[in-house]
């Protein structure tokens, strides 16, 4: 049964059964997973604060309340709520202008995240040779990821869970769907997001040397190339350019299955179908429920070894 709890601004919880339309979406760019619901009321509805959405004793979603809207008609009462996880803290919290030296997660955990409810991380705590620089007008999100940039090379996720993770690896989950589950399946091919060729050059008088080409687009005949400049020592050019080739071809080829049921899955997690023998990782997941039922959309990546 899907169950929305709502927590009042007193701290008091509303448990509210089967909605008249609920929507998750959890999408690989955006940090924070996204909730709109509505509900049929009556009475006196409180301002409410935090909501968590839970599908069968699974808890999908706890997050924050963005807004919400009680429309009167003569039909009677609606609800709706609109509302972030808890990553949204991140984003609408400014960070405190700051130089460090040796930046390390733990230090930036105590000074930046922990502060706002994050108690735990994922990946290395060893300090860095180099200066992480906040400035003013920077999210603490933008500093998360200005460190990951600099430093590891990798792009943050705020789990479901609430944990940082700074690893660099997938969730580690396998979502394995059934042919009975799936409504409809897509196979897209996308010519016009490959990249043949990255030339990159580490100063501002040189050359654009190292060239980097995709095999994928030479074998497809396809040309599009692309210039990488960066003059501070610490972007590394080249690494910068080898990951938009491994994003440009790892979003060559996506699936779009369709499915009756709940499976929000994390995204990262590995997704296999009953119609290929490839694995693929999940880029977004959108969780639809209403008077007809439950239903899934994923969205997935050829997941390259």
């Amino acid at each position: 049964m899907l169950t929305v709890v709502l927590t009042d601004i007193e701290g008091r919880q509303s448990t509210l059964y089967r909605p008249l339309k609920l929507s998750l979406v959890s999408e690989g760019g955006a940090p924070a997973d996204a909730l709109k619901a509505v509900f049929a009321v009556s009475g006196s509805v409180p301002a409410f604060f935090s909501a968590e959405v839970i599908n069968n004793g699974e808890q999908l979603f706890l997050g924050f309340v963005d807004q919400q809207d009680t429309e009167y008609s003569e039909k009677g009462m609606l609800l709706t709520i609109t509302a972030r996880s808890r990553a949204c803290l991140l984003l609408d919290n400014e960070a405190r202008p700051q130089t460090y030296i040796k930046p390390s997660m733990p230090l930036l955990m105590k000074r930046h995240f922990a502060p706002l409810g994050f108690t735990d991380y994922a990946g290395t705590d060893r300090p860095f040779i180099g200066q992480l620089t906040v400035v003013k007008g920077m999210s603490e999100w933008a500093v998360l990821c200005r460190f990951c940039e600099l430093f590891l090379h990798i792009a943050p996720k705020i789990r479901r869970s609430g944990v940082i993770d700074v690893s660099g690896e997938d969730a580690g989950e396998i979502l394995t769907l059934s042919a009975q589950r799936i409504v409809s399946y897509t196979c897209s091919l996308k010519n016009r997001v490959l990249i043949s060729d990255i030339l990159a050059r580490t100063h501002i008088r040189g050359a654009y040397t190292m060239p980097l080409k995709s095999e994928k687009a030479r074998l497809l005949g396809i040309r599009r190339k692309r210039y990488v400049d960066s003059f501070d020592s610490k972007s590394r050019s080249v690494l910068t350019a080898q990951e938009m080739l491994r994003k440009s071809e790892a979003a060559y080829e996506t699936v779009t299955a369709e499915c009756s049921g709940c499976f929000f899955c994390e995204t990262g997690t590995t997704l296999r179908l009953p119609y290929s023998e490839k694995d693929y990782c999940v880029r977004e997941v959108v969780y639809t429920y209403d008077l007809s039922g439950e239903k899934t959309r994923i969205i997935a990546e050829v997941k390259h070894k």
